[in-house]
């Protein structure tokens, strides 16, 4: 009896550890990316009202990164950006 109440107990601090784990991970890569990501999100939607990039969703947040690396160095060699 005593096995299963110190394998029940290891169980729930392995359980706490792991959500702990999660969500710092979480924390430290998605909270980054949404801050990186929003200039790219603002300079879309300013230009598909504008007519321009009407095929361009954001839907995936890794594309969306990909998609903000490029205009963030065309931005930076003064070059139009090519999506």
């Amino acid at each position: 009896m005593v096995f299963f109440a110190a394998f029940f107990h290891v169980l729930i601090f392995a359980l706490c550890v792991g959500a702990v784990v999660a969500v710092a991970l979480s924390v430290l890569i998605f909270i980054p990316l949404t801050v990186y990501n929003i200039p790219y999100i603002l300079w879309l939607g300013n230009e598909q009202t504008m007519g321009r990039y009407k095929e361009k969703n954001v839907k995936k947040i890794f594309k969306t990164t990909k998609d903000a690396t490029r205009v963030y160095s065309a931005w930076l060699h003064h070059r139009k950006p090519v999506l």
